[in-house]
């Protein structure tokens, strides 16, 4: 599961990339762990924001809290179904993107696991199609099924939209089968390095 971001740039890239002006003053750390603040673009009145919010549902947003815990922070297209007796209100929940430079999973037998980060090598920002609860509390980003280079570390990847569609995604107006999303092997790369997961240092360098 995609469970760790890393976002190392400025808020003026976001707002030049995404054609949106910051709310408030969005704060997040270089690397975001789900409950964590997370970059999000979101669009209301043709206006688009760029925001913090937290990364991951509230847990009021399911059906089931309990066996939801490990899934907040990310959703697949089929939980998103009215009759998929996940959410408790797919339709209440609004659109946006979460912006990232790469993504990471864990790599490796268990106790020793490592990080293995993906990003894509032409784009140094990308859009993760995601849903958010109208307010700010939390969003979480879409997964589909990883293309046989992230394959090598995970079934999933984020559901990257190609930047053509960043305003088709935040207006409704694309729906899953038909988004322009970023999938093909040969735009992404996979960086396998020995930072421990939980720590993020190298083996290396621990006593």
């Amino acid at each position: 599961m995609t469970a760790l971001l890393r976002y190392r740039g400025a808020l003026s890239e976001i707002e030049a990339l995404f054609a949106a002006e910051p709310e408030g003053t969005p704060a997040w750390a270089p690397l975001i762990w789900p409950g964590e603040p997370a970059v999000v673009v979101t669009e209301r009145d043709g206006r688009r924001s760029v925001t913090s919010r937290p990364w991951g549902l509230p847990k009021a947003a399911f059906v089931d809290p309990s066996r939801s815990r490990a899934r907040r922070a990310i959703v697949v297209p089929r939980e998103l179904r009215a009759d998929a007796g996940m959410l408790i209100d797919p339709g209440e929940l609004e659109r946006c993107l979460l912006v990232l430079e790469a993504f990471a999973y864990p790599d490796g037998p268990a106790g020793q696991r490592t990080r293995s980060w993906t990003g894509l090598w032409d784009r140094p920002l990308a859009g993760w199609a995601g849903f958010g609860v109208p307010g700010g509390h939390g969003c979480a980003g879409v997964l589909v099924m990883a293309n046989p280079l992230i394959a090598r570390v995970s079934r999933h990847m984020p559901l990257l939209a190609h930047p053509d569609e960043f305003g088709a995604w935040l207006d409704g107006s694309a729906i899953f089968p038909s988004l322009s999303a970023i999938t093909d092997e040969q735009e992404f790369y996979v960086e396998r390095t020995d930072e421990r997961w939980s720590m993020g240092v190298s083996p290396d360098d621990q006593s």
